[in-house]
């Protein structure tokens, strides 16, 4: 995507203002506002999405190492990735890679981008001086595990960049970029006669600061501690014997920025679905950050394959997509 801007004015990194649609829908601007890390709030993944977000308890799929790394430890075989979504007046996209090993755990890793779009920079008489590209990169390497039965631990290092590349006349136009590093670490707990009830909870986004420009204007991770539940009902079988059924899942999320208490933002979700092979979901995001508003989803697996389509409907948004569609594709091997 394409966009012009005005040298006659003073450049704020498109990063901002797109982030900054983004997670200021709900009202005042949120104090984790930063021009360079806020991308690491955007959701991945249409399952969770299709929840209402509520994935701190989500197990058994790739996606899980974005939300609560303790959730790649159920992952039965390896599987590949492709999550994207039209976001934040661009594209989002994440490859993702996770392989089993017995006795050891889930290894693996993912590399999400975030293209903001090229912009061609112009002078008051309208002639291109030049044309930048800024883009927002994550690399991640995750490994979990299963304790217990009942216990699983996942943690996630994270290589967080953001670059502004330029071509033409650069000379007064902040090309470069920055660099930091961060963890994210989770728990998933599981309790109750079949382990009907799972809670997970997650820290994410723990680092340094990211220094784009000069370490004066260094902006702070956006940090946050994640809290929630899942419990799963399952329904009668079609017939007498059949092992397959039908079940209904109930989940919810409390979501509050690292040192803070009070107030946390709330994430409700519903899926319900015959094992893996379809499953129907919706949710409800009553977040300052983020996604807000209702979302709903839908879910196929068949053989090797999985693909999930979600669509949020926000509310009070400002973005140049104001629903954005998230699909994820995913296959087992």
């Amino acid at each position: 995507m394409r966009r012009s801007l005005s040298s006659g004015v003073p450049f704020l990194p498109l990063a901002v203002a797109l982030s900054a649609r983004l997670a200021a829908q709900g009202g005042a601007a949120p104090t984790t506002l930063n021009s360079g890390a806020l991308f690491l709030l955007f959701p991945v993944g249409a399952e969770a999405v299709g929840l209402g977000q509520t994935a701190v308890s989500l197990d058994g799929h790739g996606e899980a190492a974005f939300w609560n790394p303790a959730g790649l430890a159920t992952m039965g075989t390896a599987e590949f990735g492709l999550h994207t979504a039209n976001l934040a007046a661009g594209n989002t996209n994440a490859l993702t890679a996770f392989f089993p090993k017995r006795g050891i755990g889930v290894i693996g890793g993912a590399v999400y981008l975030v293209d903001y779009g090229d912009q061609d920079v112009n002078d008051s008489s309208g002639l291109t001086l030049a044309r930048i590209a800024p883009r927002n990169v994550e690399f991640l390497a995750s490994f979990a595990t299963e304790f217990t039965h009942s216990f699983a631990f996942g943690v996630t290092y994270k290589l967080v960049q953001f670059r502004v590349d330029c071509s033409g006349d650069c000379r007064n136009l902040p090309a470069g970029g920055g660099t930091t590093h961060a963890i994210d670490a989770g728990a998933h707990f599981t309790v109750g006669a079949n382990d009907a009830l799972k809670i997970g909870v997650a820290v994410r986004n723990i680092g340094f600061k990211l220094q784009v420009n000069n370490r004066d204007q260094a902006d702070p991770l956006p940090a946050r501690l994640v809290v929630g539940g899942i419990y799963q009902v399952n329904l009668r079988p079609l017939a007498e014997g059949d092992t397959h059924h039908f079940d209904v899942k109930v989940a919810a999320d409390l979501d509050s920025p690292w040192g803070e208490v009070g107030n946390p933002d709330m994430r409700l979700g519903l899926d319900v679905g015959y094992e893996q092979l379809l499953r129907l979901r919706g949710g409800y995001a009553f977040a300052r950050e983020g996604l807000r508003g209702p979302s709903v989803g839908v879910g196929v697996h068949t053989g090797s394959i999985g693909v999930d389509f979600a669509r949020p409907f926000l509310q009070g948004s400002d973005l140049v997509v104001p629903n954005p569609t998230f699909v994820s594709f995913r296959v087992d091997f």
